[in-house]
């Protein structure tokens, strides 16, 4: 009585666990959006609708909203009304462009800086223009997720920088943080910035360590450099890192100095490189 009763119940079941088989859904080839990646922070000012409030990162002070209309870079955005703006606390790897870009913040900056006429340090002219590996597809990936998009812009204030872009996060219409995601793929590193709240910095750090444990976007590629394996120092003032060539690391004081032994220590310990060509490999 029972070989009927299995032969009809197989007949039914082995179709379904072939469509099961079949139609799985494929993975995304970015390691996490914002949103998963970490859980929902605590808001920093509770009961108050005076931020904006997004899945991964604290609060921060609501700015006038826009429409993104270009995407300059792997972290730079244009809106309608022609404001630039810079996204907050991330770096992603420069893009090449016909004219040199030029940064008055030295320490962030400085191999893109022209040299005075009669400088020393004119082989530095050599890295003008010069463009980083994966800064193509952080470019592609902000582009595909931000351009003709509605933007709220979120800050602690309104900032500029050197150039009058504006400093903020950039969060889209259903929450996502542009900074947070792309540090979340491997796309853009975390620079500290004192002017943003401690959690929110605290956050994207958390972020970029669950990236290189992936190995997400460039972090795979970085860590398998030979200058992964050099020491660096870190400034405890500025949480800037230098290669162990760099006189600017030498000139640190003492109690503001740390060491690293590797490039992945410096990261993890959220300090961003004060210059990226010492280890960062062309575009291909």
């Amino acid at each position: 009585m029972r070989l009927p009763f299995l032969r009809a119940l197989r007949t039914r079941l082995l179709p379904c666990l072939i469509l099961s088989v079949l139609f799985v859904p494929a993975k995304s080839t970015l390691c996490a959006s914002a949103s998963e990646a970490l859980p929902e922070a605590a808001p920093l000012a509770q009961g108050q609708d005076n931020g904006l409030h997004n899945t991964v990162l604290p609060l921060l002070e609501k700015q006038p909203s826009g429409k993104v209309v270009m995407v300059l870079d792997g972290d730079t955005l244009r809106l309608a009304d022609r404001r630039t703006i810079r996204l907050a606390c991330i770096d992603a790897p420069d893009r090449s462009f016909s004219s040199p870009m030029y940064y008055a913040n030295q320490e962030l900056r400085e191999d893109n800086f022209q040299p005075a006429k009669g400088s020393v340090h004119i082989e530095q002219r050599s890295y003008r223009g010069m463009e980083y590996r994966y800064a193509s597809e952080a470019y592609e990936e902000l582009k595909k997720k931000a351009l003709k998009e509605p933007v709220q812009l979120a800050a602690p204030k309104r900032e500029k920088d050197p150039h009058g872009r504006l400093v903020a996060d950039v969060i889209l219409k259903d929450g996502t943080s542009l900074s947070s995601y792309l540090v979340a793929n491997g796309l853009a590193y975390v620079v500290i910035n004192p002017a943003y709240p401690k959690e929110y910095t605290d956050a994207l750090v958390a972020l970029q360590n669950k990236a290189i444990e992936k190995k997400c976007g460039f972090w795979d590629m970085l860590f398998s450099l030979d200058a992964a394996r050099q020491p660096y120092i870190g400034n405890k003032a500025t949480s800037l890192f230098y290669s162990s060539h760099d006189i600017r690391g030498q000139q640190i004081k003492p109690r503001l100095r740390v060491y690293f032994g590797t490039l992945m220590d410096a990261f993890m310990a959220g300090f961003a490189p004060a210059s990226a060509r010492d280890f960062w490999p062309p575009a291909k």
